[in-house]
C-alpha cells in the first residue's frame, strides 16, 4: 500500500518515488481495479508532502493508463491496469545496488517525466463536462473530424504541408495503422527500405505477404541511387530521422527518390516522418509529402513518442484516390482509437498545447544530448569513442573502436546492470560496417546520471582503453 514516508527515495524525487510505489502496489494487486485512491490532500498530509507533488504522481500514473481520473470524485484504479499493461520497469530505489538497472537505450523515462500530465487533465475534464454525445457513439472510420481537422492545421503550421482532413487516418499505434496501408497494396507487395531500417514494420508487412528488397543505408540515409535496380511497388522511408542513426536524407536523395516514384505510374513512397518534431536545428528539410506533386507519397506520424507511449494515437496521410480505396476496403471498420482521448488530443494541439509541450522537448534534449557529449568527449571513453554528430531525435551514436564483438559488449553492459542497444539489431546484415556502434538513447536517463553512464561504459570498455593509453605511452 501507501508508504509511510518517502526516505527510501534515493535519488529519485518525491513525487517519483510514490509514483513508483503506487504503480508496483497495482500491478502486484495490492490495490485493486476500482480502488479509490486517497485524495490528494490527505496524502500529502500523511506523508508530510506538498499536494503537488501528490498531483504529480497521480497525473502520471493517470497517463500510463493505471488509474482513472474522475471529475469531482477522485482517481481510481483502472479496471485494466492489473492484467493489460505492460510490465512497469522495478524502480531503482528497490533493487539492490548491484542489480540496479542504469540505463536501458529502450525506454523513455524522461518522456514520460515531461509530459504535461496536470493539462491533459484539464482538457479531458473539459471534454467530458460537455457532455457530447459523440464521445458515446461509434467512432468514424478515419477518426473524429476534430482531431483530423487539428492534425492538418498542425501539419501546415510545423511542417508546412496542405493537408485535407477528409484524407487523414487516426488509428491506435502505427503499427495498426502500417497494417492496414499494406492491404492497401494489392496481392503480395514488394516493397524496398535501407538496410537501417524499423525492425517491427518489416515484419508486420510481411506477415501481411509483403516481400522486402533492402538498398544501403549510410549514415546519410537511404542509398536512393539503389532504387531503379528493386522491383519494388513502395519504398518506406525516415527522410527525417532514420531510426537509430539520426540520419537526414538529403535534398539530393529527396529528389532522386520522387524522380523514382514518378518514373512508374504505380509505385509509392511511405514517409515515416519519425521524431521529426525533435529537430535542433533551425533548418529543417521539406517533407516528401510536400514536395510530391503527383500524390504519391503516404505521410505517417505518430504521437506516442512526443506525448507517452500510452496514448497510443497514431495518424496517416493518404492521397485522395487511396483515400477511397480505403474507404471501400475497410468501411466496415470502427476507428480503433477511443474517442474520448482523440477529442481531447484536438483540443490540446488546437489550445496549443502541443506545440509549447514539443518545443519544451527540444529545449531539454537539446541540453542532454550537449551533456552527453561534454561528458564523453572529457572522459577516458574519449581515447576509443565518439559520439556521431545528431540533430534531430533522442538517440546518439557512439561510435567505439574495440576488439569486442557487439554481442560481447552487450553481455560486457549487463554483467554491470546495464542494457546496450547495438546498431546492428537495427540492420539487415549485420557485418563489419554496422559493428561497434552503440546507441544511447537521451531519453533513457537525468541529466545528473550521465556521468555515472559514462563511467560505467569506461569499465565495459577499459581493455581497450588500457590498449589506446599504452600505446599514447609508447609514443
Amino acid at each position: 500500500m501507501y508508504p509511510h514516508d518517502l526516505e527510501g527515495r534515493g535519488s529519485l524525487k518525491k513525487y517519483e518515488y510514490l509514483h513508483s510505489c503506487l504503480r508496483r502496489d497495482i500491478r502486484s494487486g495490492a490495490l485493486q481495479a476500482g480502488v479509490r485512491l486517497a485524495s490528494k490532500r490527505e496524502l500529502a498530509e500523511r506523508l508530510g508532502v506538498s499536494v503537488s507533488t501528490v498531483e504529480r504522481a497521480y497525473d502520471l500514473l493517470a497517463s500510463e493508463g493505471y488509474v482513472l481520473a474522475r471529475p469531482g470524485s477522485g482517481f481510481y484504479v483502472s479496471e485494466v491496469a492489473a492484467r493489460e499493461l505492460p510490465e512497469a520497469e522495478e524502480s531503482e530505489e528497490g533493487l539492490d545496488e548491484g542489480a540496479r538497472k542504469v540505463f536501458d537505450a529502450n525506454a523513455n523515462r524522461n518522456g514520460i517525466r515531461l509530459f504535461p500530465a496536470n493539462t491533459w487533465v484539464r482538457c479531458m475534464r473539459r471534454i467530458l463536462s460537455a457532455q457530447d454525445s459523440e464521445m458515446y457513439e461509434t467512432v468514424p472510420l478515419n477518426g473524429l473530424y476534430e482531431l483530423r481537422r487539428a492534425i492538418a492545421e498542425y501539419l501546415f503550421e510545423s511542417r508546412g504541408i496542405v493537408v485535407d482532413p477528409s484524407c487523414v487516418v487516426v488509428g491506435a499505434g502505427t503499427e495498426f495503422l502500417y497494417s492496414r496501408l499494406i492491404h492497401l497494396l494489392a496481392g503480395r507487395p514488394r516493397l524496398v527500405t535501407g538496410d537501417i531500417y524499423p525492425k517491427k514494420l518489416v515484419q508486420i508487412a510481411r506477415n501481411s505477404g509483403a516481400t522486402w528488397e533492402f538498398v544501403t543505408a549510410d549514415l546519410h540515409g537511404m542509398r536512393t541511387e539503389e532504387l531503379g535496380a528493386t522491383s519494388a511497388q513502395a519504398v518506406l522511408v525516415s527522410p527525417a530521422n532514420l531510426f537509430p542513426t539520426g540520419a537526414v536524407l538529403s535534398m539530393e536523395r529527396r529528389e532522386e527518390l520522387l524522380r523514382w516514384v514518378e518514373a512508374e505510374p504505380r509505385r509509392l513512397v511511405i514517409e515515416d516522418d519519425y521524431d521529426s518534431e525533435l529537430r535542433y536545428s533551425q533548418r529543417s528539410l521539406p517533407t516528401l509529402f510536400g514536395m510530391c506533386q503527383s500524390e504519391r507519397v503516404i505521410y505517417l506520424n505518430t504521437f506516442s513518442k512526443t506525448l507517452v507511449p500510452s496514448i497510443r494515437i497514431s495518424y496517416m496521410v493518404l492521397p485522395h484516390r487511396l483515400m477511397e480505396i480505403y474507404r471501400d476496403q475497410a468501411g466496415f471498420y470502427s476507428c480503433t482509437a477511443s474517442s474520448l482521448e482523440q477529442a481531447t488530443l484536438a483540443e490540446f494541439i488546437s489550445e496549443g498545447h502541443f506545440r509549447r509541450h514539443v518545443n519544451h522537448l527540444r529545449r531539454y534534449y537539446r541540453r542532454q544530448r550537449d551533456v552527453f557529449v561534454e561528458k564523453v568527449d572529457s572522459s577516458r571513453l574519449s581515447l576509443v569513442g565518439h559520439l556521431l554528430p545528431s540533430e534531430v531525435g533522442t538517440h546518439l551514436l557512439l561510435s567505439v573502436d574495440t576488439r569486442m564483438s557487439d554481442r560481447q559488449i552487450v553481455e560486457a553492459a549487463a554483467e554491470r546492470s546495464l542494457s546496450l542497444d547495438m546498431l546492428s539489431e537495427h540492420c539487415a546484415c549485420q557485418d563489419v560496417l554496422h559493428a561497434g556502434y552503440v546507441v544511447l538513447n537521451t531519453a533513457s536517463v537525468e541529466e545528473a546520471r550521465v556521468g555515472e553512464l559514462v563511467s560505467i561504459l569506461e569499465e565495459v570498455f577499459a581493455d581497450d582503453i588500457a590498449r589506446a593509453e599504452a600505446s599514447r605511452g609508447r609514443r
